[in-house]
C-alpha cells in the first residue's frame, strides 16, 4: 500500500511534534530578578525509579548507626565505610554519605551542597495518625512510580483535591514550566526558558503559556537523519511541506509558522552556542573539556554528557546579544539518570550510579567556576537539585534490593546554596515493636513521611529564579497556600510552615 505524505509525517512523529513545539506568546508577567541582574540557571537532575536515599545519606553515631544496619544487614555501609560529613550545627562526622560520592564530600564540606531530609509529595502536613485515619487527603497513588513522578514534576500531589488558577484549568504543566509563565518576562524575545535533555522531565516543563525546547543529549537539535539517503530526502521534502501548511490559520498558530519559529531557535541556539563558546579563553576550554571526561570511558554513562550541554547553553544564554550570545537571564534545564529502581542487587547498581552522579554533578561545578572566572563581574550562577520519585523501604527486602518508599533525601549544589548544612528532619530510624513507636513511617518497612512537601523544596528554587509576589508563587504553587494554614492551624513545626527551605542564599 503506498503510504500517504501525512500518513509518513505522523509515522516519523513530525506532526506530533508539531502539535507540541513551543506556543511562546506568554502572558503578561512580573518576576524580578530578585536583587541580580545577571543570569541564572536551575538545572532538575531526575533520578528515574525512586533511589534509596538511606544508602545516600546515613548517621554514623553509635546508636542510629547500629539501628540501621538492623535493618539492612545486606546492603548497609558499614560505619568505616561511611564519607564522613561535618554538618554545620550537629556533631563533627555524626552523618556520612555513601562511599561512591567522594567528590559530594568535598562539595558538602566546601559548603557548595546540602541535603534536605525527608521531603516529599504532600497535599497537606501529615502525621502517622493522619495516615492512618485518612482523614488527612494523600498523595494520588502512593508508591507508584508514574504518580509520583508526576507528584514530584508537577509540584501537585492530587490533583483532585487543589483548586486550580483559572489559567490551569484543563492544562497538563509542571511547577518548572509554570515558572517559566511567570520568569518569561526577564528574558528577551521569545526563547524558551526550560530545555529538556531527556524524556524524563517532559511534565515538569511543561507551562501554561510557555513550552520547552527539546534537544537530544548530546546537545543536538533538529530533525534527525538516517544512513538512507531517500528516507532522508522523503523526510526533507515532507517537512517543507509542513512549513507551507497554514489552513487559514496565523501563521504563528499553523503547523508551518511552529516549525518555523523552531527552526528559528534552532538556528539561533547553535550559532549561539559555538559563537560563544569560542570566546572563552582556549585553556578555560580546554580545562573544561577535560573535567567531563569519564574514568574508562564512561562505562555508558550519559549524564555527564547532558550537563555537559547545559554548561555550554548555560554560556550561550549568559553572554550578551553584542557578543553573539543570546542574553538570556534565566534558565532552568532539566536532565536524568535512571536505574534506581532497585529491587534487587542494590548494593552494587546504586554503587555504580552513584559513582556517575558524583563525576557528574563534581564536573558541572567546577567548570562552572571556570567559566564564572572567565565572565568576570556578573558571571553566570547556576543550582543543581535532585528529584526523584520516592525513596525506598528502609528494611531491605529478601533480594538485596528495597522497594518503594515514600519521603526522600535530595541534594542541592551550586555556588548559591547555603552549604555544609542538613536542612528538614532525619527520621527516626528506631523500628522496634513493629514501628508502633516511631512517628516517621507508615508502617515497618521504614517508609518516611515527609516533613517538607515539594512545594516547599521546589518554591524555593523558584523563588532564587525569580518570583517575587504571593500571588507568582500561589499560581506556581497551586496547593502552598492550604498547605501553609493548615501547618499553622494544626500546629506543626516552623519548617513546615514556611514556604521555602531557606537553602539559597539571600541576595542582600
Amino acid at each position: 500500500m503506498k503510504t500517504s505524505r501525512r500518513q509518513f509525517l505522523r509515522a516519523t512523529g513530525l506532526l506530533a511534534a508539531a502539535a507540541t513545539l513551543p506556543r511562546w506568546l506568554g502572558e503578561a508577567n512580573a518576576a524580578s530578578v530578585t536583587g541580580y541582574s545577571g543570569y541564572r540557571a536551575a538545572i532538575c537532575v531526575n533520578l528515574l525509579g525512586g533511589n534509596d536515599s538511606n544508602n545516600l545519606l546515613v548517621p554514623r553515631l553509635e546508636t542510629p548507626h547500629a539501628q540501621y544496619l538492623a535493618a539492612r544487614p545486606n546492603i548497609g555501609i558499614k560505619q568505616a565505610d561511611l564519607l564522613p560529613i561535618n554538618p554545620l550545627g550537629l556533631a563533627v562526622g555524626s552523618y556520612g554519605l555513601h562511599p561512591s560520592l567522594p567528590k559530594l564530600q568535598a562539595l558538602f564540606e566546601q559548603e557548595r551542597a546540602a541535603v534536605v531530609c525527608n521531603v516529599g509529595p504532600l497535599v497537606l502536613p501529615m502525621n502517622k495518625s493522619d495516615y492512618a485515619s485518612g482523614t488527612v487527603e494523600r498523595p494520588e497513588n502512593l508508591f507508584s512510580h508514574e504518580d509520583q513522578q508526576e507528584a514530584w514534576a508537577s509540584g501537585i500531589a492530587n490533583p483532585s483535591s487543589v483548586t486550580l488558577p483559572l489559567a490551569l484549568i484543563g492544562k497538563s504543566t509542571g511547577w518548572g514550566g509554570r515558572t517559566a509563565d511567570k520568569i518569561h518576562g526577564l528574558n528577551t524575545g521569545e526563547y524558551p526558558e526550560v530545555t529538556l535533555f531527556s524524556s524524563g522531565g517532559v511534565l515538569f516543563a511543561e507551562g501554561a503559556s510557555r513550552r520547552p525546547l527539546m534537544v537530544a543529549a548530546n546537545g543536538a537539535l533538529g530533525v534527525k537523519e538516517t544512513t538512507d539517503a531517500a528516507f532522508n530526502a522523503l523526510q526533507r521534502e515532507s517537512l517543507a511541506q509542513v512549513l507551507a501548511i497554514h489552513n487559514g490559520a496565523t501563521l504563528a498558530a499553523s503547523y508551518g509558522g511552529t516549525f518555523a519559529l523552531a527552526q528559528s531557535f534552532a538556528s539561533s541556539r547553535t550559532t549561539a552556542r559555538e559563537a560563544a563558546w569560542t570566546r572563552l579563553p582556549q585553556a578555560t576550554r580546554d580545562a573544561i573539556e577535560a573535567l567531563f571526561v569519564p574514568p574508562n570511558a564512561g562505562g555508558g554513562w550519559s549524564l555527564h554528557t547532558q550537563l555537559y550541554q547545559v554548561l555550554r547553553d548555560l554560556v550561550a544564554a549568559a553572554t550578551p546579544v553584542a557578543q553573539g550570545g543570546l542574553g538570556l537571564k534565566r534558565q532552568l534545564f532539566s536532565v536524568s539518570l535512571g536505574g534506581f529502581d532497585t529491587h534487587i542487587g542494590q548494593d552494587t547498581t546504586q554503587a555504580s550510579l552513584f559513582s556517575q552522579l558524583d563525576f557528574s554533578l563534581d564536573a558541572f561545578y567546577r567548570a562552572l567556576m571556570l567559566v564564572q572566572g572567565a565572565f568576570g563581574s556578573n558571571a553566570p550562577q547556576a543550582t543543581l537539585f535532585t528529584m526523584s520519585d520516592f525513596s525506598r523501604t528502609f528494611v531491605e527486602n529478601s533480594n538485596r534490593g528495597t522497594d518503594h518508599g515514600w519521603g526522600s533525601h535530595a541534594i542541592v549544589l551550586g555556588d548559591r546554596v547555603a552549604g555544609r548544612q542538613l536542612y528538614g528532619t532525619f527520621p527516626n530510624l528506631d523500628l522496634s515493636n513493629n514501628a508502633a513507636n516511631n512517628l516517621d513511617t507508615v508502617d515497618e518497612k521504614g517508609r518516611w513521611i515527609p516533613t517538607l512537601s515539594v512545594d516547599q523544596y521546589a518554591h524555593s528554587i523558584a523563588q532564587w529564579m525569580g518570583l517575587s509576589t504571593t500571588a507568582e508563587r500561589d499560581y506556581v504553587f497551586p496547593n502552598i497556600n492550604d498547605y501553609l494554614a493548615s501547618a499553622v492551624a494544626r500546629g506543626f513545626p516552623a519548617a513546615a510552615q514556611s514556604a521555602s527551605v531557606g537553602f539559597m542564599m539571600s541576595d542582600v
